[in-house]
């Protein structure tokens, strides 16, 4: 620690911190604009003068590191000059128009002009203007207001990792110009008009509609992906109008999924009252009615029940307790990209904090496009990359990362065990070995060099590894993940304060979701198997949507059009034409609950935005099919249903009672012991199919939401995808082509990228060719179906 004085106040500091900082810290205000704590150093703006004792002249507070006995004053009349100078050249060529300019009432240029500005400018110059540029349907630019702090440009270089916004010419030509015009190919691009100081880059589907003094704000947690990050949503008279990050909470920035999805809120695709299918098209009756048909559909029938990971704990501990009073022989599911049910030897669910993992020796990613699938935790990748530390990845794709991967290896999903076993002999050579590991290596007659990226990662002295959604949804994934379990216990990893296992799941709540619903779950295949074959009566869908999701689209059409559909949501989805009855549920920004995310972390979402329609919080409509339909009503009111859900999630009571949710991480599953080897492998069709996850089209709440389908056709790649050589092996051209499954022949546009692995069928258009989702291998040939 270092000790300085700071306005004769002394006060200590980590060494190496800098004086800005120091202030920052302990509370003493010093102006700036090029600063930002999660970017790089500028010390452009000079508004953060002060003055050290013994200096000749006043030092950036934000660029000079502290000193053991360092004297700082930061009031003095020097300074004060010296800023107001500093405003009076930020001025010259400001526009005037702060009653028009969204950024008015929150704006740092407006607030430093009425503390340290003068009152009267001296420039009478003609002033510049400049052109502004279209960024695509999340940032609106003002230019004309710029005054060129960098923190855009610092923005896109450091977090994105795009450069898609750099420094145009210099002095009084200078201009914050987009590289890429249109659109700006971050997923994190929602951040900029929030690191702007002025009213530059403004958020462009709220521009012009609101003030900040007119938003009522409210706390939730976001459910659009399992990273699950504190939200502040800021409404006026109910209406939503912008999703914004909360302010010291673990991530500074969230991704553009979350910040737009709003618009959703309040789309035609809500299911805003009961609807009852009559002629063939849903009409809203009241809830009395619409419980009246549930009960005809459902009471004494064999049901199937398939809901989403994303409901509060309240509410996904409420489905449990509806199964068992009415349904205590249904099997349930809420994954839909996980086809083999086997117990897995690390479940769903980081061992480690992203922090955690970013600090890491060695990161290994293996089959996830992390720019997609966790932004987040991608950004926090791409910022350890730039300082110089490893990440290493293998999978069907050289998903787009915009940073330098240090080992890169292209493989096809039928080559994972031969990769693992490669691993295995790796570090065996070099003395790593764990009970299992011959039997697993005898098992696999193939071996693949890739897993010498793996063997080598695993020898430092920590390592993260983040196991993606090709190995969790492949057809051996059980075998796959204790392969993955051996090698990391073999080489010290999988220890209590050591434990680098990282399996990457659907949604949140899966540590959660494992604990209650372990001895009842299913496949989702498995359940749309059983409806299709006469099994099952109905099906009771809550918040999933497996016609435009997951992977089990035909088998889930095939099933729905054979069961009755009793729909119970927030947003009608795909799914809702095959609908007998809508129940309608609050969404995630309309109820008081409890999440915990991939992390294990604990979410408490308060303060709730009033509902538009008729819908409630999905554990009352729980609790009211149970009533309706002759069970016994297990819980009243919210308290005693999280007394309930404490019952099977013990290490939630502290947090129902109060105490400080950031003490509690819920830890995932661990079956030490458990040994499952590879099957052998029989290919029927010659190709792997692998389906890519979009974050502007997976999910019924993205594709509800106008501006998120804006930006997924703007980033949409082609509707099946192959290598260049893929087609050459078998005599064909891009353009339309024949594809076989076992699910027949259809006939897709087939383009070639260098970036996926030969011998794989990548399905990246999910609305198009989403039925390809249903298989794991295909293969291509010319001529018509």
């Amino acid at each position: 620690m270092t000790s300085l004085f700071i306005n004769d106040q002394e006060v200590e500091v980590a060494a190496g911190t800098s004086i800005l900082e120091a202030c920052r810290e302990n509370g003493v205000d010093v102006p700036y604009f090029c600063y930002h704590p999660e970017l790089s150093v500028a010390a452009n703006c000079r508004m953060c003068l002060v003055e050290v004792e013994g200096w000749p002249k006043p030092a950036a507070s934000c660029c000079t590191p502290v000193g053991e006995g360092m004297k700082v004053v930061t009031q003095t009349p020097g300074l004060e000059k010296d800023r107001e100078m500093m405003m009076e050249y930020l001025l010259i060529h400001h526009p005037l128009d702060c009653p028009v300019c969204d950024q008015g009432g929150s704006c740092k240029l407006q607030d430093y002009t009425v503390e340290h500005g003068a009152s009267k400018g001296r420039y009478s110059e003609p002033k510049r203007a400049v052109v502004n540029y279209e960024l695509g349907p999340f940032v609106n630019t003002c230019m004309t207001r710029c005054i060129h702090c960098t923190r855009c440009v610092r923005f896109a270089d450091e977090v994105a990792g795009t450069g898609d916004i750099g420094v145009l010419n210099r002095s009084d030509h200078m201009t914050i110009a987009g590289i890429v015009e249109e659109a700006l190919e971050s997923e994190l691009s929602g951040n900029l008009p929030d690191i702007c100081p002025v009213g530059a880059l403004l958020d462009k589907p709220s521009h012009d509609v609101s003030r900040p003094w007119e938003m009522t704000r409210h706390q939730s947690t976001c459910t659009q992906c399992p990273n699950g990050c504190d939200i502040q949503i800021e409404s006026r008279d109910d209406e939503v109008m912008r999703i914004q990050p909360v302010e010291n909470s673990p991530e500074p920035w969230i991704c553009d999924r979350g910040r737009y999805v709003y618009d959703a809120f309040r789309s035609e695709h809500r299911i805003l009252a009961p609807k009852v299918r009559e002629n063939g098209a849903l009409v809203s009756v009241d809830w009395d009615d619409a419980f009246t048909k549930t009960s005809e559909l459902l009471k004494g029938k064999r049901v199937g029940i398939l809901f989403s990971p994303d409901w509060s704990v309240e509410g996904q501990a409420s489905i449990r307790l509806m199964r068992d009073a009415l349904f205590p022989d249904a099997h349930v599911a809420y994954d839909l990209h996980r086809r083999d049910m086997r117990p897995f030897a690390f479940e769903e669910g980081f061992s480690m904090t992203t922090a955690q993992i970013a600090d890491s020796d060695q990161v290994v990613v293996l089959g996830s496009d992390l720019r997609q699938r966790l932004p987040l935790l991608m950004q926090r990748l791409r910022k350890r990359g730039l300082a110089g530390k490893p990440v290493s990845r293998i999978g069907a794709m050289n998903y787009r990362t915009n940073m330098d991967v240090t080992n890169d290896a292209l493989i096809r999903p039928r080559d994972w065990p031969a990769v693992i076993a490669f691993a295995m002999e790796q570090v065996s050579a070099l003395g790593k070995t764990a009970a299992g590991f011959d039997a697993w290596i005898a098992a696999v007659a193939d071996r693949h060099e890739a897993g010498k990226i793996l063997a080598d990662a695993l020898m430092a002295d920590s390592c993260a590894l983040l196991v993606g959604e090709e190995i969790r949804s492949h057809d051996d994934a059980a075998a796959l993940i204790n392969g993955l379990d051996l090698l990391m216990r073999a080489c010290g990893h999988a220890e209590k304060d050591n434990d680098g296992r990282n399996l990457i799941p659907e949604g949140m709540n899966t540590q959660v979701l494992s604990t209650i619903y372990g001895d009842v779950r299913v496949s989702a295949g498995d359940l749309f198997a059983s409806a299709s074959a006469g099994e099952l009566d109905a099906l009771i869908l809550v918040g999933s949507d497996p016609l435009g999701d997951g992977l089990f689209p035909a088998a889930a059409k095939a099933a729905l059009e054979k069961v009755p559909l009793i729909q119970v949501a927030a947003v009608s989805g795909q799914v809702s034409k095959y609908a007998a009855v809508q129940l309608p549920a609050a969404s995630y920004a309309e109820i008081e609950g409890t999440f915990v995310n991939m992390e294990g972390r604990v979410r408490v979402a308060t303060n709730p935005i009033k509902s538009l329609g008729q819908e409630r919080p999905l554990w009352k409509v729980m609790m009211r099919m149970i009533q309706v339909m002759g069970g016994e009503v297990p819980a009243v009111n919210l308290e005693e249903l999280r007394a309930l859900a404490c019952q099977s999630v013990p290490i939630l009571a502290d947090v129902c009672v109060g105490a400080d949710r950031d003490a509690v991480m819920v830890a995932p599953a661990r079956n030490k012991g458990l040994v499952t080897y590879p099957r052998a492998q029989k290919s029927k069709f010659n190709l792997d199919v692998v389906s890519r996850y979009s974050m502007y089209r997976e999910g019924a709440w993205v594709r509800a939401s106008e501006a998120l389908t804006e930006a997924g056709k703007i980033h949409a790649l082609g509707d099946v995808i192959v290598h260049p050589d893929t087609l050459i092996a078998n005599g064909l051209s891009e353009g339309e082509n024949k594809v076989s499954s076992f699910l027949g022949e259809s006939l897709y546009q087939i383009a070639v990228r260098e970036d996926v692995s030969p011998g794989v069928l990548f399905v990246s258009k999910r609305g198009v060719a989403g039925d390809l989702s249903d298989v794991t291998e295909a293969s291509i040939s010319g001529g018509a179906v």
